[in-house]
């Protein structure tokens, strides 16, 4: 029996590596047979197949269309709504989508990518019981899709992360790539050295939504990696890409801006669940460019 995984976002940054990581073990011997399909919102490509729009579409049908078993999904919803927000100061439109595209997937298990950003950041090195504290409309919309999925999915495991980073299918993260630019120009760059990250390789994300398709886990599970600030993140990328770090400077956040100083994160159940080791930013950029994935 041939099982069905159905990638939401497959057109997207993470949701690119994903589609590819499950097709890769899919093809491996020995494997049970899996069909990989992937959405777009707008444009088809070669990790997505199937037209799917969150704000228009009923993830239910997609699901019994396709016989789809297990869902991820790897989309980022920042736009879309209305005014009329309710008490957790998140529109009603997106909390309405939300539930139901969570009631769609009931029957399917549900590896849902949320963020860090579910958190203030005033803490540091969050675990995955730790209450979450958004401080911004994007974060409370994750914690709304999260209570959504932990509400309608019984067999629902969520994915946390913090920044992430590197090639996906080729193409260099944005935020790396903007300052790559900025060096290719000899233009000098500035960066937060007193904020906080978890950097991510974005492979290394992949692998974790893959073994949590594969096992039976539910729940929150943090992707743990050293706490790096801003600055620091930048140096060793550009480092590992070739690149003298000396033209990135240290700036310091602003006193009147309003944003999350450490978005850190621990695990208590990654070696458990997953049992891989996250990888260091130039370790993971460095062997990404080494594996050629990076052309």
């Amino acid at each position: 029996m041939t099982e069905t995984v159905l990638v939401v976002g497959a057109s997207g940054y993470l949701g690119r590596s994903v589609v590819w990581r499950l097709r890769e073990a899919a093809d491996r011997p020995g494997r049970p047979d899996r069909r990989v399909l992937g959405t777009y919102c707008s444009e088809p490509g070669p990790t997505a197949e199937v037209a799917f729009d969150f704000w228009t579409d009923d993830a239910g049908e997609l699901v019994d269309a396709h016989g789809v078993d297990t869902v991820v999904f790897a989309a980022a919803v920042e736009y879309g709504g209305d005014a009329d927000t309710g008490e957790s100061g998140v529109d009603s439109t997106f909390v309405e989508r939300a539930e139901r595209f969570a009631a769609g997937c009931s029957g399917a298990r549900v590896v849902y990518v949320s963020s860090a950003s579910v958190f203030d950041g005033t803490g540091s090195r969050y675990v995955e019981s730790d209450p979450r504290s958004p401080r911004d409309d994007y974060g409370r919309r994750l914690v709304a899709f999260e209570d959504a999925i932990d509400a309608r999915c019984d067999d629902a495991a969520t994915v946390r992360t913090s920044y992430l980073f590197g090639f996906s299918t080729g193409r260099l993260d944005r935020r790396l790539a903007r300052t790559r630019d900025h060096l290719d120009r000899g233009e000098s760059v500035a960066y937060f050295a007193d904020m906080y990250k978890s950097p991510v390789l974005v492979t290394d994300a992949a692998e974790t939504v893959a073994t949590l398709v594969d096992g039976d886990a539910t729940g929150v599970v943090h992707v743990p990696t050293p706490r790096v600030s801003v600055y620091d993140f930048h140096c060793e990328a550009m480092a590992a890409l070739g690149y003298g770090p000396e033209p990135i400077e240290r700036d310091s956040i602003p006193e009147d801006m309003d944003v999350a100083p450490d978005t850190s994160l621990a695990s208590e159940r990654f070696d458990s669940l997953v049992g891989s080791e996250p990888s260091a930013v130039g370790e993971g950029l460095r062997s990404q460019v080494d594996a050629g994935e990076s052309k």
